[in-house]
């Protein structure tokens, strides 16, 4: 699959330099679909890899930063060490500030930092909870505001609020209305194009069943 996105990337881009805009899609594609394969970090990583080449050429695009830093992410949940989880973190949050700069109100970007909020409250909850909590919250609230149908703002709040201790207001009866609406909006949801943020169904889906048995 490597030798794969290596080719896709150097006959979809290099040879096609002075193409449009979108000539970029298809190794992006590409490098999407490895990603989605299995939950492995090698897969991530080779989602960054191709973002990494894609931006060799096109740095005014705000999709690869975004998936470069979805990668990222991703990483950093996989990992077990604290250390390289904040080394991964960075990096996204770097990729994060570049795509702002290119698209500011894009609310899928406020999703994505709400999800990296997320992975560095992963790495220490006592420490970091405390300190990113409520701006993973606020995050989607902007994103709510700039487009309220998008699900994945309904599915990381789900999770947020399943992962959250009953005793605390979260649990299974606190997700399910929120897994709820995001499976209801997946349903409609219809991505830009083929390479525009469309993750997250699958494990909504599971959760929503999940969140249904009720807090045992």
């Amino acid at each position: 699959m490597k030798t794969l996105i290596i080719l896709t990337i150097a006959l979809g881009l290099f040879t096609n330099m002075h193409g449009s805009d979108t000539s970029y899609y298809a190794p992006l594609k590409t490098g999407i679909k490895q990603s989605e394969t299995a939950y492995h970090a090698e897969n991530f990583q080779q989602l960054i890899y191709c973002c990494e080449r894609i931006l060799s050429l096109y740095k005014t695009e705000w999709l690869p930063y975004y998936y470069e830093a979805y990668g990222y992410i991703n990483l950093s949940f996989i990992e077990k060490k604290a250390d390289k989880k904040e080394v991964y973190c960075d990096k996204a949050q770097s990729m994060i500030d570049s795509a702002f700069r290119l698209k500011p109100n894009e609310p899928e970007l406020h999703v994505l930092q709400s999800l990296l909020y997320t992975a560095r409250m992963a790495i220490n909850p006592w420490v970091n909870g405390p300190v990113y909590i409520t701006k993973a919250s606020n995050e989607l609230e902007t994103a709510e505001k700039l487009d309220p149908k998008n699900p994945r703002i309904y599915y990381l709040r789900g999770k947020s609020a399943l992962y959250t201790p009953k005793f605390f207001g979260g649990g299974k009866e606190a997700a399910l209305p929120l897994f709820d609406k995001a499976v209801h909006l997946y349903l409609g949801f219809k991505p830009e194009s083929q390479v525009h943020p469309n993750w997250g169904k699958e494990d909504a889906d599971r959760l929503y069943e999940e969140c249904k048995t009720g807090d045992k």
